[in-house]
């Protein structure tokens, strides 16, 4: 993060843009380094419109910041398409673990697990 950004993000700690909105339908999501909305929509399946839309207090969805919190607004049913309706896939990487994984998407080990019913052993 260069000295501007290092700025913005602490101008934003005391402001309404660090504060967690509102969130009775979805969930929290801390951003982290190198996240865009889009990406965060992407990660979620849900429209970047949705995104921006459960976030009033971001007010230029082109400028987030690592440690400002989002609402996720939960994900709408679509039919099944395959593998992998409502999100993405993720490789597995060395040193992976659920928790981990978890960690990184902003989802729980019981929310990862009923999404892979193919994983026999958590651990």
């Amino acid at each position: 993060m260069n000295e501007v950004d290092k700025k913005l993000a602490a101008d934003l700690q005391g402001g309404k843009e660090h504060q967690p909105p509102p969130c009775p339908h979805g969930r929290h999501y801390t951003v982290q380094s190198g996240d865009t909305m889009y990406l965060i929509a992407q990660r979620f399946g849900i429209c970047l419109e949705e995104l921006i839309a459960a976030n009033p207090q971001v007010k230029d969805p082109n400028l987030i910041y690592p440690g400002q919190v989002l609402c996720i607004p939960r994900a709408k049913p679509v039919p099944d398409k395959g593998p992998c309706p409502l999100g993405f896939s993720y490789t597995v990487k060395p040193g992976d673990t659920l928790h981990s994984i978890a960690s990184m998407f902003g989802v729980s080990v019981e929310q990862l697990l009923a999404a892979n019913p193919q994983i026999k052993d958590p651990h």
